[in-house]
């Protein structure tokens, strides 16, 4: 047959839609006729004349023949280099796609389990997709190439794709991995010449990776690494090739898909549920960003998403034993953060959705959730805030509750924090009322907070009131802003300056990196040997021991010559000696008590601290003197301020003691009468609550059958229907600190194997990543480990594990960035009470909104204006921006050329 008959076969299938499997009939019909060459060339001239952008067939008829090997890669990366070489400037877009569409389908066709090469050819192919990829390389990074750089990178990317998929097949890895010997001279030099090139390809393609993607980049790294590895041993004589693993393990990357990026309401939990007890409620903006790309923009069911979570995690709550503090903190986060957060989300959304519906639908989801009075009342003020955002009307919140009597009595508006602030400073009076309206969790928190900490100075926190400011502010912002930042003097002040001077220096020095708290906070429950002391810190140390167990007492030359910063990082050193002296006879029990007796005196009290966390560390393998101790430390001084005061120091350190005295495990009197004390001090933090009391071995266990529980109960079409969940970032975190982050990483992928054959896989997947991204840097540094030691896997046949872990890497990759997102220099606080001028139950924005109570709601023209820009700036974080190439058939195919012989490659352009 001509060239001709060629283009008139390729083009009659293509118009006539041929099938596949009727195309390779015909091609066996005529199988001594058949050249590869020209009939891949014939197609990729139909691709580019008058194919429709997006036709598959194209792209199936070149797998069918390249699988078939009736055109090999190398004859078909000869051809395009042709075209290429052959191409008028500028090259059009429909070309470009052509070229790019081509490798992809050439990259399939060796990524598919059908591909069968040899050394030789892979070799030959190599050569050739080296040499292409260096030309277009040099063009891109010194910015004279047509077409331009940026869309030149889309062919550079697709080019080196297949590159390293080449060289991870195992013909790849055999024309790279010849050893240098005295019997194969000639043929190491070949080898080694390849390995010249396609380094020297893959090293031009570094200086562009801000226009590759991160896949691609690190498949690049890999194929360096690996060649490096090469070239450092046969640069041994007799070495063996280096190990195959890594070239395997990118064969294994490449093979496996990426993942469709799902939103499950578990992750949605799990994410709600560590910013709430870990206290980073800040940052709307971040996480309207992270809910918008797992939704991808769809606000309205991240509106529901967020809604129904939320209340799911309520209920975890109620009915879990214990969670008094958590469950309080759900509530605060339900009636006041909640309203301000749905407001954002419906604001952000280009394309508007009915907020009245969708708080409709979701109400109805979470009712049969509020099944107490508080339950039902935590609802009803959460619809009222919203009638106050605009989210929905008041006569639909009325009828939703069925009651209106259970709205009586809240606020008709929202305040306003600088009204607030100007409100206190005119009238003192209204400063403790203003802290009284802070727990009625009207909506307003968010506002009040922001004037509470902003007349800080003139207020006392209590643990209700910082649980609900910490829901809007930083703590540094809380307690440093007007103690460092705002420092100033007043009127009084005018001719007495210096002492101002003196305290703040006293405070900036005691803060700095290098200062006192520094080394304090770093080394306070670490004790020192006496070989590691200085001769100072040695004669401190025996001059308190001296003062403590042998002098009469504590006298004025102890304190002059051993300041309070040597003394504070010596109480673990010094305890530890005392309970040395002790094993060893040289001190009484007695003496012990009396010695310890004096660190309760007032002035030494605040060491305490220190010293039960370090008695809290050794007590396990050193119960029988820690536990003597602890007794002394843990027993009131008399005098009755020193009592308050103890008291307050035994409630800061009793969650840490209690969980560790619990570890233990076995019954000792002596323990339970120390935890009979503790158990007296009120909770006033998360950490007692959500601490775990599971045996060791039974932690990985419960996360994987709380984690399965959740991911298939959340999927359920009745959200009545789900059973409470356990904390799952407190088990986890305590699964990190007992068993270490590979042992947990590997029941976490482990859920992922049981669900791999489930409907509700990506759901999993989803909820997996989020759970590892919230959980800290220490399973994420396991999981990139475990990653990049992909080769140990498949040598052990784990493939399933294996591919669990690179699809939960990358999702890992793609969730950390998206909760990293950019500061866009917006006030959460100021935009939320702007979007209270907004009725986005009633899209009408033109009709002027009129909002009374607490706050006067009056916007002129430029208001106006400034929303409209915060609004589409908010919307802009949504969209996801990605370097990735598409790897899809979702572009056009065209090109021109001929086919043509490797001799008549024209080398001018390498």
């Amino acid at each position: 047959m001509t060239v001709s008959k060629w283009l008139t076969l390729a083009r009659q299938c293509l118009l006539r839609r041929i099938s596949v499997e009727d195309f390779g009939n015909l091609l066996r019909n005529h199988d001594g006729e058949i050249d590869g060459k020209r009939l891949f060339g014939a197609l990729v001239e139909c691709r580019e004349s008058f194919c429709q952008p997006g036709d598959p067939l194209v792209s199936l008829y070149i797998d069918y023949i390249a699988t078939a090997g009736i055109v090999v890669i190398s004859d078909a990366l000869v051809i395009l280099t042709k075209r290429w070489n052959g191409t008028r400037s500028p090259v059009t877009q429909g070309a470009l796609a052509c070229y790019n569409d081509t490798l992809q389908d050439l990259t399939m066709v060796i990524v598919s389990p059908k591909f069968k090469t040899g050394a030789a050819e892979a070799r030959l192919a190599l050569q050739i997709s080296s040499r292409w990829l260096s030309t277009l390389a040099r063009q891109a990074s010194r910015g004279d190439s047509e077409p331009p750089g940026m869309e030149l990178s889309s062919t550079i990317e697709l080019l080196a794709f297949l590159m390293a998929s080449m060289t991870a097949t195992d013909a790849g890895l055999e024309s790279l991995s010849i050893a240098k010997s005295p019997e194969q001279k000639d043929k190491y030099v070949a080898v080694d010449n390849l390995r010249t090139l396609v380094k020297q390809a893959f090293e031009l393609c570094l200086p562009l990776y801000s226009t590759l993607s991160s896949q691609l980049m690190e498949r690049i790294n890999t194929v360096l690494k690996h060649i490096n590895l090469l070239d450092d041993g046969s640069a041994q004589p007799g070495n063996a090739p280096a190990p195959a693993s890594e070239i395997q393990a990118l064969q294994f990357q490449v093979s496996i898909a990426d993942s469709q990026l799902v939103a499950s309401k578990a992750g949605t939990m799990l994410y709600l549920e560590s910013l709430l007890f870990a206290g980073s409620t800040i940052d709307d903006g971040g996480t309207v960003h992270w809910l918008s790309a797992r939704h991808q923009n769809d606000y309205q069911s991240m509106f529901i998403d967020v809604f129904t979570s939320s209340f799911s995690i309520l209920k975890a709550q109620t009915i879990t034993p214990g969670r008094t503090l958590c469950m309080q903190q759900c509530q605060i986060f339900i009636q006041n953060k909640l309203p301000a957060l749905l407001s954002m989300i419906s604001a952000s959304s280009f394309n508007s959705f009915n907020t009245e519906q969708a708080m409709t639908d979701s109400w109805h989801q979470v009712v049969s959730l509020l099944s107490s009075q508080d339950l039902l009342l935590t609802g009803a003020r959460l619809l009222h805030v919203c009638t106050l955002h605009h989210l929905l009307p008041a006569q639909i919140a009325v009828q939703l509750v069925g009651n209106e009597d259970t709205l009586k009595g809240l606020s008709k508006g929202l305040y306003a924090k600088d009204d607030l602030v100007a409100q206190v400073h005119a009238n003192p009076m209204r400063g403790p009322k203003l802290v009284e309206e802070l727990t009625r969790n009207d909506g307003s928190a968010g506002f009040i907070s922001q004037a509470v900490v902003e007349i800080s100075p003139m207020l006392y926190f209590g643990d209700l009131l910082r649980s609900i400011a910490l829901l809007y502010s930083f703590v540094l912002t809380i307690f440093w802003d007007h103690f460092v930042g705002s420092w100033t003097s007043g009127d009084g002040m005018k001719y007495m300056a210096q002492p101002v001077y003196d305290d703040f220096g006293a405070i900036f020095l005691l803060i700095l990196k290098d200062g006192f708290l520094a080394r304090y906070l770093e080394h306070e429950h670490n004790e020192e040997s006496l070989e590691n002391l200085s001769e100072e810190r040695k004669l401190h140390l025996g001059n308190w021991i001296n003062a403590l167990y042998l002098a009469e007492g504590l006298r004025d030359e102890l304190f002059t010559n051993c300041s309070p910063h040597d003394f504070y990082l010596l109480i673990p050193t010094l305890l530890r000696q005392s309970m040395t002296a002790h094993q060893q006879g040289k001190l009484t029990h007695d003496s012990l008590q009396a010695g310890l007796d004096y660190l309760r005196e007032p002035f030494l009290l605040p060491s305490l601290i220190s010293a039960m966390d370090w008695v809290a560390e050794v007590f396990q393998h050193e119960r029988m003197v820690a536990g003597k101790v602890l007794e002394a430390l843990i027993k009131p001084p008399g005098p009755l301020e020193s009592r308050d005061i103890h008291h307050t120091i035994l409630t800061l350190c009793a969650p840490r003691l209690k969980l560790r005295l619990k570890t233990i495990g076995a019954q000792d009197n002596d323990v339970d009468s120390i935890l009979k004390t503790l158990d007296q001090c009120p909770d006033f933090s998360f950490v007692s609550e959500r601490e775990r009391e599971t045996p060791n071995p039974g932690t990985l266990n419960i996360i994987q059958h709380c984690l399965a529980n959740l991911i298939t109960s959340t999927t359920a079409l009745d959200i009545g229907e789900a059973p409470p969940f356990e904390d799952i970032s407190a088990l986890v975190s305590r699964a990190v600190q007992v068993h270490g982050p590979q042992s947990t990483l590997r029941a976490m992928v482990g859920v992922l194997l049981q669900l791999s054959d489930s409907h509700v896989f990506l759901y999993a997947l989803d909820a997996l990543t989020t759970a590892v991204c919230m959980a800290g840097n220490g399973l994420r540094d396991a999981l990139r480990l475990q990653y990049h030691d992909l080769g140990s896997l498949l040598k052990s046949g784990e493939t399933l594990a294996a591919e669990g872990v690179v699809r939960l890497y990358r999702q890992v990759e793609t969730y950390t960035n998206l909760l990293a997102v950019p500061d866009m220099g917006l006030d959460s606080f100021n935009f939320s009470q702007q979007l209270t001028n907004m009725d986005t139950a009633d899209p009408n924005l033109d009709a002027a909104t009129a909002v009374s109570g607490g706050m006067d709601l009056q916007t002129d023209q430029g208001q106006a204006d400034g929303i409209n820009q915060v609004l589409d700036e908010v919307a802009a974080m949504g969209n996801l921006d990605s370097n990735d190439a598409d790897m899809s058939f979702d572009a056009l195919y065209d090109l021109q050329g001929n086919d043509m012989d490797l001799n008549d490659l024209d080398l001018d352009m390498f």
